[in-house]
């Protein structure tokens, strides 16, 4: 199930924490961080593209030449105006280019296209599978973690499924970004009696007021965010709507979660906790690209 979400949602932070508590601290600073390039990068940046296009110039003209503008030399075989060249100039060209004829491909040993496209289908298997390994090393929780941040994109043929959660906003045409929050509990969430219910009604308080803060800190930084409140299914800042998104909803699915069928009821399933678990949603337009997204999963910032 974890290939199947890799598929749906590429791109993918994970951190463990030991708190709800710390991951909104973390987002308290999300304005704090300057999404711009460092002034050390930037001069590299600067002297890298000096320094290649001087090495260009140096080595090979390319025609036209885009860093000089209108006034650096034309193409030699169009010297007149208008990128206009002579009948000898363009035959000349013609020779050159029909001079170099590639070589008829070798039907016996050359790969056909479907044994290609099933080797780079197989490569790019190996290419989720070891990161997810890798995912696994970087994240994985300790002893005191009881708490899971995911950051995720969700794709766009997924954004379609959830406009209808917010009607006052079209998110379809700007980035989505699905943050999920899974608090780790003592208690098997798939069954129920009186402590069971206690540790709800507990991680369901600990969540809304967690993620109300983080919304409220998105929102100082410049961006629009919402959470889903686990007892109803309905975003709790949003406009109202008949639509819901429960933790049993599976959608859950495209998010790394599994969703069992216990026949009486369903239960959410996550892949360290198993049934142990509590799981919220948030949803908001900052790009996983930020720098705070991206620090989610450095385990110093919890400290």
């Amino acid at each position: 199930m974890a290939a199947a979400s890799r598929f749906t949602c590429q791109r993918r932070i994970c951190g463990y924490m030991p708190s709800v508590r710390a991951v909104v601290r973390h987002f308290r600073a999300f304005s704090s961080y300057d999404e711009r390039i460092p002034e050390s990068r930037a001069v590299d940046v600067d002297t890298e593209q000096h320094n290649g296009s001087h090495r260009r110039r140096d080595s090979e003209t390319v025609w036209p030449d885009k860093t000089l503008g209108p006034f650096g030399p034309q193409d030699r075989r169009f010297p007149l105006p208008g990128l206009v060249g002579t009948s000898s100039q363009l035959e000349t060209a013609g020779k050159l280019s029909t001079n170099s004829v590639k070589p008829l491909p070798d039907i016996l040993t050359e790969e056909l296209p479907a044994e290609r496209h099933a080797k780079v289908y197989d490569q790019f298997i190996q290419t989720v599978r070891e990161a997810e390994e890798m995912e696994q090393i970087l994240t994985e929780p300790s002893m005191s973690d009881v708490m899971e941040c995911v950051v995720q994109d969700c794709p766009k043929l997924l954004k379609k499924d959830f406009a209808d959660l917010f009607p006052d906003r079209d998110i379809t045409s700007r980035p989505l970004t699905v943050i999920t929050i899974s608090q780790k509990s003592e208690n098997d969430m798939s069954a129920w009696n009186e402590d069971i219910e206690m540790e709800r009604e507990e991680l369901l308080s600990t969540f809304i007021t967690g993620a109300n803060d983080i919304c409220a800190a998105l929102n100082e930084a410049g961006y629009w965010a919402d959470f889903i409140d686990p007892s109803s299914g309905t975003p709790f800042l949003g406009a109202h709507t008949n639509a819901t998104f429960f933790e049993t909803d599976e959608r859950y699915r495209n998010f790394g979660f599994e969703i069992e069928d216990l026949g009486c009821c369903k239960v959410i399933r996550h892949r360290l906790w198993g049934t142990n678990s509590y799981v919220g949603c948030i949803f908001t337009d900052a790009p996983i690209e930020h720098p705070a997204m991206q620090q989610i999963q450095n385990k110093k910032n919890w400290d």
